[in-house]
């Protein structure tokens, strides 16, 4: 998974999963054990007042009938009453579990406040009790969670030093209770979790704002635009600095690209006279040599240099002005299909060992400026006769989309092909892959002409791209496109 952002956010969403999911599972144990408290409380204070003095079998009996009418008769929350002393049964309720038995439940002979007896106090008299009259002691409760009869029931072993009485609520009703609390709380996740998880992406989008907006900052900077600066965040104290480095970053860049843009410019500018003048002293050398003699040979091949340098100069120039955004079109309806005509011509002129093949429809009208098009159109097809083989192929073919109002131009050759690792750097200035530097009988070349070439179909609003591969390695191809005109 590729996207920061998406990790943020899965990130934040598991967590607060996580503690979502803990909090609940720490809830639902705590509104158990709150309920089970509250049912032990019950259950002591029921004891309590039913253990101040001894009781006979009728007490328990007219015990277990209020308790039957409070819980509600046959509801599923009931109480069962187990009385006796010195290990006999003296009452058992109705419903008292058959397989829950008495003698194996905890019993606790510690008595509240610490009391111990020797031997048991007198039972309190039938009057009302009072300072003279005291209650008898209870003993502490041993609470326990039996299953009997397929039910829960909370169990409360206690006493007094002549009875021991255990206390038994059926805990159905309050399970059913705590289910229902679970499968809401279950049908509750998938929309939490939900909430959460839309939370965490908004989350995740804010927190990455300031590097949205450092992004769209870089998006725009370009070789024409140097300007473009991210504006410092006020209250993001994390991206204040980086949006401080790269400012100060852009500011280098546009200092030292305006440099070498002038630079370019000027030096291109100030070589162009002395190579008029160079040129100029060696057509009147040439002219005064003999014809055929060595001086004039000389003079031939040093004539020759000087126009590949004004060749390279003007480049350097238009590739300078591309730079700066300050390339100028004069564009006219210009038609591409006649343009390409006089390219395909020039082609067979200059390369009469060749196959040249065209498919050139007419009519095909594009807003360009004709002597810029015209020269990057030559500079493919020149590329496509410098690196080809004896009696090999060069294919000029001319497609338009009336839909898409695009025309593509697709200029192919036959030869060596152009290496896997080279293609990705051949639209670098100045880059000539090894196999143009070693091949026999290399044309010399400055590595210029495809860079200027899709520098100016940008200026056209269109692009210049490398076609893909075939297989064999003996066809190279670029293909080209441009707008067209406007209807009428």
């Amino acid at each position: 998974m590729n996207s920061f952002r998406v990790r943020l956010a899965l990130l934040v969403g598991a967590l607060t999963a996580a503690l979502l999911l803990a909090t609940a599972w720490a809830g639902w144990g705590i509104a158990t054990r709150f309920s089970l408290d509250r049912l032990d409380r019950e259950l002591r204070h029921l004891a309590g007042g039913n253990l101040d003095r001894v009781n006979d079998r009728g007490h328990w009996d007219r015990l277990h009938t209020a308790l039957a009418f409070v819980s509600g008769g046959d509801r599923p929350r009931a109480y069962a009453i187990w009385a006796g002393r010195n290990g006999r049964e003296d009452y058992r309720s109705p419903n008292w579990p058959a397989s829950l038995a008495p003698e194996k439940l905890p019993a606790t002979s510690v008595y509240e406040g610490g009391l111990t007896f020797e031997t048991p106090p007198p039972p309190p008299r039938r009057e009302p009790i009072s300072a003279r009259n005291p209650a008898l002691p209870l003993k502490q409760p041993a609470f326990v969670t039996a299953q009997a009869e397929g039910s829960a029931w909370r169990v409360a072993v206690t006493g007094n030093p002549y009875v021991t009485l255990i206390l038994a609520a059926n805990l159905d009703e309050l399970q059913a209770d705590l289910n229902r609390l679970r499968q809401r709380l279950l049908l509750a996740l998938p929309i939490v979790l939900a909430v959460v998880g839309a939370g965490a992406w908004w989350l995740a989008t804010r927190a990455l704002r300031p590097i949205a907006a450092l992004t769209r900052a870089a998006e725009s900077v370009s070789a024409r635009d140097l300007s473009q600066r991210i504006a410092v965040p006020a209250h993001n104290r994390e991206f204040q600095r980086l949006a401080s480095v790269f400012n100060a970053m852009l500011d280098r860049l546009e200092v030292s690209f305006r440099q070498a843009t002038r630079f370019s410019a000027d030096a291109s500018h100030e070589l162009k006279t002395p190579l008029a003048l160079l040129q100029a002293e060696l057509e009147q050398a040439l002219n005064a040599a003999s014809p055929g003699s060595a001086a004039a040979a000389s003079y031939t091949s040093l004539l020759e240099e000087v126009h590949r340098l004004k060749a390279i100069v003007q480049k350097l120039l238009l590739l300078s002005l591309a730079d700066s955004g300050r390339l100028e079109l004069h564009r006219t309806p210009t038609d591409l299909g006649r343009l390409l005509a006089n390219v395909a011509e020039d082609c067979a002129a200059l390369a009469p060992g060749l196959v040249i093949e065209h498919a050139l429809p007419a009519g095909v009208l594009v807003p360009a400026d004709a002597v810029l098009l015209e020269q990057a159109l030559q500079n493919l097809a020149g590329n496509a006769i410098k690196y080809n083989r004896d009696g090999g192929l060069v294919r000029l073919e001319l497609r338009v989309d009336r839909a898409a109002g695009t025309a593509t131009l697709r200029v192919g050759n036959t030869g060596p092909g152009i290496a896997a690792e080279d293609r990705p750097r051949v639209f670098e200035r100045f880059f000539r892959g090894d196999r143009a530097r070693t091949q026999q009988g290399a044309v010399p070349s400055a590595g210029l002409g495809l860079s200027l070439s899709r520098e100016i179909l940008r200026a056209h609003e269109g692009d210049l791209v490398l076609a893909p591969a075939r297989e064999g390695g003996d066809w190279t191809e670029f293909v080209a496109t441009l707008p067209l005109a406007p209807a009428g």
